[in-house]
This record gives structure tokens, sequence and C-alpha cells, in this order.
């Protein structure tokens, strides 16, 4: 069998043998987009990031935004081992982030909580300065929250400190992401 060159460069010259082979190589590809539009999804990030990007500190020295590099301080806060009694019910969680809001010389603009049954909570304080967040898994013991602004007048360190009193966790862990890094920003 000879070979002919082309623009896609040497490949075999075509036969009966060959007609086969497209056919063969024809069902391959019906099969390949049949299995990829029916099959599950891999698991492959939904979106890419460059991870250098962001700008996060781990278990963070202040939790004020005290510099200009960012538009934004987002703290997540893991509150472990917490009363249970405490993650139950929404007055409870309410009135605590609520505190938390006026503590940390948050403006409160509004807010709204739901209580799942039979227990737990999910609820948002939309602040001035952008929001408090919470939901709560009282059978693990464990909160979940969100507290991000953008100013430097808000002192989530006594947000902290009463959501510290309130449910009274073992085990506390913040995460602090500085969100809009400027410096970073694209134009």
């Amino acid at each position: 069998m000879t070979s002919r060159v082309g623009l896609l460069g040497s490949r075999p010259a075509r036969s009966a043998r060959g007609l086969l082979a497209s056919l063969g190589s024809l069902w391959q590809r019906a099969r390949h987009y049949v299995r990829a539009a029916f099959a599950p999804v891999p698991r492959h990030a939904a979106v890419q990031t460059d991870v250098s990007r962001f700008d996060i500190e781990l278990a963070p020295a202040s939790l004020r935004q005290e510099d200009s590099r960012a538009l934004g301080t987002h703290l997540l806060v893991e509150l472990y081992g917490c009363e249970r009694g405490s993650l139950e019910r929404v007055r409870e969680v309410e009135h605590a982030l609520l505190r938390a809001a006026h503590a940390s010389r948050a403006r409160i603009v509004s807010h709204f909580f739901h209580e799942f049954e039979p227990y737990g909570v999910s609820g948002v304080v939309v602040i001035e300065e952008s929001h408090y967040t919470i939901h709560t898994w009282p059978e693990h013991r464990y909160a979940a929250v969100d507290l991000f602004f953008c100013s430097e007048s808000v002192e989530a360190e006594r947000a902290l400190e009463v959501m510290r009193e309130a449910f009274k966790p073992q085990r506390v862990e913040v995460m602090l992401v500085r969100r809009g890094t400027v410096h970073r920003a694209p134009g």
C-alpha cells in the first residue's frame, strides 16, 4: 500500500480494507459521542481557577480589614463542639448573630432566619458593609459562619467573641479571604 502526503502529513492510501476501517472509526466516534453525552460528568473543577490569585490566611493574626489591598474581607468561621441547644432554634441563633453584628459596630439593614425541622437554622444579617450568615448542624454540634465586610470600622473580633459566648464552641477555626484584591483586579 502506498502512502500519500497531504496537508496532514503521511497517511495510508484508501482501499476496501480502509473503507471498513473508516466505518469502524465512524462507529468509534459515534460511540464516544454517545458516551460523552450521557455518561456521568467526570469530577473536574466546574471553573478553572488560578489559586495563586487568592489572598487567603489561615488562622489570621488580625480579623480586621486593615489595608487597602482588598475591597472586602471575608471571614469563614468554623465553630466545632458547640452546645447543641444553642444551635437548634431560630430564636437563639438569630439573637446571637444580631448581637454579634451590633457588637462589631456593623450597621444592620435587614435580617432573615429560617428554622429547619427537626432542628437547625440558616440565617443572614444584611449589613451596610455586606453580610453575616450562619448555618447550624446541631446534630454535629457545628456551625458555619461567614462574616463579610467592606469597611475598616467593622470589628469582627467582637462579633466572634459574642458567638463564642452564645454557642460555647470547643474549637474555633478562622480563614480570612481578601475579596476583590485591587492590585490583581483586571482593568
